[in-house]
């Protein structure tokens, strides 16, 4: 496979599985190179845009996964390395993946969850935003250009309003608050369903 020259969502979704191997081997300086080769590939399929009827719900579902997965590793690991952002929130319209677990999502519509149950990928759309949190603390709290002092020579400074770190705890609080009851902490647990086929 040419990296370089990645045109469909399988292609892309084994750029992913590299780059999740990568991370879980701390080889993060490699990990981010190959987040930005995932980053570019997703951006020229369109994958940062929604497409409401372009596709079948499987082919949408599945565009909508593969973005935020490669956001939000381009945000956790670029905060890790301490390197700038490459994607601006502005350039996404891309909605986050529907709350279904993928036994209910068909060629031709999705089907409803049991009532109660909470799909697992409610916990990985809670991560996206925390992610988009952790952007937001990135560029506010650790700003690449400082203020310069008088002096030349002297180290360039910086100061974060008290505002800025009120809106951040907010916004990590109306996180906390929009859980699941089941991903709280010290939430109840939640029953446990057999794998089945939706009626």
């Amino acid at each position: 496979m040419d990296l370089t020259d990645c045109r469909d969502l399988m292609q892309l979704q084994a750029i992913i599985l590299m780059i999740m191997f990568l991370q879980c081997s701390a080889k993060l300086s490699t990990c981010y190179s190959y987040i930005g080769i995932a980053l570019r590939c997703a951006l020229r399929m369109g994958l940062h845009r929604s497409f409401r009827d372009s596709f079948t719900p499987v082919e949408a579902e599945t565009r909508k996964r593969c973005f935020w997965v490669i956001r939000k590793f381009d945000i956790y690991v670029g905060a890790m390395l301490g390197l700038p952002l490459t994607l601006s929130d502005d350039d996404v319209d891309q909605e986050f993946p529907q709350e279904v677990d993928d036994m209910y999502i068909t060629d031709t519509d999705i089907k409803s969850m049991p009532i109660g149950y909470v799909p697992l990928q409610a916990a990985s759309n809670a991560n996206f935003k925390l992610s988009k949190i952790l952007a937001k603390i990135v560029k506010s709290i650790y700003p690449t250009k400082g203020f310069r002092n008088d002096e030349e020579s002297s180290p360039r400074t910086y100061s974060v309003s008290f505002g800025i770190i009120r809106q951040l705890e907010s916004d990590l609080e109306a996180w906390k608050e929009d859980l699941p009851s089941e991903l709280k902490p010290g939430g109840a647990r939640q029953p446990w369903h057999p794998v089945k086929q939706p009626p």
